[in-house]
């Protein structure tokens, strides 16, 4: 999958490369998982997710084993790194990653269907220093991303990845990372009777299969919390995003 940005350079200095390359020219990783090589081995990569820490970029996608660094979104720098530990048997190194930051703490997460899954923290991830902030995460889930609310200093986990069940949230204890509750709360469902981009299939259209939602991701502006979310399949070209808007970080929508 390719890693499209739209990028303003308006600030740069002058006479500095002011173009860039879609895609972004990187090198991805090879697909670890035996079946989808039957035919053949094939570099592969989706989900990315990029965040400006301290004055800089930092690019994380699916199985990769590593990172990508840059100060100007066009000249990258991979920085190799695992983040699963040996007694994860997944192929997956890192699925669906979240990348967040707390203060002056970079936050990486990847997505699992069991509560094994560490969070990890760096304070300098340019030179590729990581320790584990939670060893197993009890939020541990898929397709999640940690948003820190500046403003209340509170930390939320929102995720899910299905088409049978909502996006979920969990409010994070601020100390320990660990969930609040001991069930996250669900936020929003798809609505493909009035959402009619929702439905399943490449034209819309189809009827027989429950729709699939995806990629929670929240923002906050001028006091108003903004839920994103994927849908209705990454396989169809109709496949975009929606958003909904609530004055609470765990709604109501």
């Amino acid at each position: 999958m390719a890693l499209v940005f739209a990028l303003q350079f308006s600030s740069l200095a002058t006479g500095q490369q002011k173009t860039y390359c879609n895609p972004i020219n990187v090198d991805y990783g090879y697909c670890p998982i035996p079946n989808f090589v039957t035919q053949g081995k094939h570099r592969a990569t989706a989900d990315p997710v990029i965040t400006f820490f301290k004055g800089e970029y930092y690019l994380f996608s699916t199985n990769q084993w590593g990172y990508w660094h840059s100060n100007d979104m066009i000249s990258w720098k991979f920085i190799p790194r695992k983040f699963l530990r040996p007694e994860h048997k997944v192929y997956d190194e890192l699925c669906a990653p979240s990348v967040s930051f707390v203060n002056d703490t970079l936050l990486v997460v990847g997505s699992t269907h069991t509560k094994e899954f560490p969070i990890w923290m760096s304070t300098n991830p340019a030179k590729g220093e990581w320790k584990e902030l939670v060893h197993k995460s009890q939020a541990a889930a898929w397709d999640p991303q940690i948003f820190w609310d500046k403003e209340t200093d509170k930390v939320y986990e929102y995720f899910g990845s299905s088409n049978l069940y909502p996006l979920y949230a969990y409010e994070l204890d601020r100390k320990t990372f660990q969930p609040k509750h001991e069930e996250p709360m669900p936020q929003i469902a798809l609505n493909d009777d009035e959402h009619g981009w929702e439905r399943f299939g490449e034209n819309n259209d189809n009827t027989f299969l429950q729709p699939f939602m995806e990629g929670a991701y929240v923002n906050k502006h001028n006091g108003k919390y903004y839920l994103q979310y994927g849908a209705p399949g990454t396989e169809f070209s109709g496949y975009g995003d929606g958003v909904y808007v609530s004055d609470k970080p765990m709604g109501p929508w």
